[in-house]
């Protein structure tokens, strides 16, 4: 099993402290982070475009005995999310956002999150960000899109970070570096909120710099 990022083991226990049982993963690839929730006793649901991504995390699965604990499906992200309304106690995405998707698909994206969240719902994700390194390199496509050796990057700003958390409460934002580049990333913790109110400037300032939440309680008051 391949190493699981530390974002993921970061929210294991932020997910177990908010006693998460199901878990929507977007992106998944190959599935590390997956397994990972998998073996920790989460009900995994994992989407990925990658069909042969997907292939290989179901046969992982099956080698380390959690296939009963995990779902997949292949999808295109940008399509509204194919689950009622209230199907997940917590989502999970890593670097998902910071691929070829403009901020209005994001944008999209985190709505169709808050939508198939339970109340009070847990959403975790991370994106590269414009302080890492290769922000401004190679050719720029738009936004603060760029190509990068035939790799697309999408950089996020914590301006526009705040702008997309509309209907939720940010409970964490901070900047964290992962991999020997090293990349720089926002980590972002969010929590649905009963209506729609944007209350990302009532939250400045105000998020609790958690790296590691403890195994019970949410970590936040």
């Amino acid at each position: 099993m391949d190493i699981p990022s530390d974002r993921a083991r970061t929210a294991v226990n932020l997910f177990k402290g908010a006693e998460a049982q199901s878990v929507l993963e977007l992106g998944c690839g190959q599935g590390r982070d997956t397994l990972l929730f998998a073996t920790e006793g989460f009900q995994v649901t994992a989407l990925d475009y990658s069909e042969a991504g997907l292939l290989k995390l179901e046969g992982s699965a099956r080698k380390i005995g959690v296939s009963d604990r995990i779902a997949v499906l292949s999808f295109d992200l940008r399509k509204p999310l194919p689950f009622p309304d209230g199907s997940f106690d917590a989502c999970y995405s890593h670097m998902l956002l910071c691929m070829e998707l403009s901020t209005e698909e994001s944008r999209a994206i985190l709505g169709e999150i808050r939508r198939i969240l339970k109340p009070d719902g847990l959403a975790l994700y991370s994106v590269r960000s414009t302080t890492d390194k290769h922000y401004g390199a190679g050719v720029r496509k738009s936004e603060d899109m760029y190509d990068i050796g035939g790799f697309v990057v999408h950089f996020f700003s914590e301006r526009k970070i705040r702008d997309l958390a509309a209907g939720y409460e940010i409970l964490n934002l901070r900047r964290m570096q992962e991999g020997s580049l090293p990349r720089d990333l926002f980590g972002v913790i969010l929590r649905k909120r009963d209506d729609a109110t944007d209350v990302s400037a009532v939250q400045r300032g105000k998020e609790r710099e958690v790296a590691d939440p403890p195994a019970r309680g949410t970590g936040f008051t």
